[in-house]
């Protein structure tokens, strides 16, 4: 009898385990595709990442008062029109440097640090911490914020 406990605990955790691992792995998949998204200004690709109340936050310096604050916020209407009406001339590219991302249920998080390049040279630097819902569609960011600041 102990043995059949032990064997359905240890299949309960590898079910856990695994779920939890296929759930990360969709919610990284939503996050390369906002940025691949980005990268090819295509606001279909970008658009379909996110709930549809979702919203997005920069906390960065104010040039003016020099106090870190919330500088903007902005609707995802706002944001997919800025990034989908880019000259084709001009080349985006938000890179990841590492993925913490967290599951419980229905609901996730994504720890990101990136470098933001334009036209190939580094613009700015930060974190972007996310969101999500989990849907009868998948994963859908319900929030981004996001630090800007100037790298070397």
């Amino acid at each position: 009898m102990k043995k059949l406990l032990f064997l359905l605990a240890f299949v309960g955790f590898l079910q856990t385990t695994f779920a939890q691992s296929v759930d990360e792995k969709a919610v990284k998949a939503v996050v390369v595709q906002l940025f691949d998204g980005m990268q090819k200004h295509d606001s279909t690709m970008i658009r379909t990442c996110f709930h549809p109340s979702a919203r997005m936050q920069s906390i960065g310096m104010n040039r003016k008062s020099g106090i870190v604050e919330l500088t903007t916020e902005n609707s995802v209407d706002g944001f997919v029109k800025s990034i989908g009406s880019l000259p084709a001339t001009t080349q985006i590219e938000e890179r990841v440097l590492s993925y913490e991302i967290s599951v419980d249920a229905e609901m996730a998080t994504a720890w990101t640090p990136y470098e933001f390049y334009v036209n190939g040279k580094k613009s700015h630097c930060g974190v972007d911490a996310f969101q999500f819902f989990k849907t009868d569609k998948g994963w859908k960011i319900l929030t981004i914020a996001d630090t800007r600041r100037k790298c070397e």
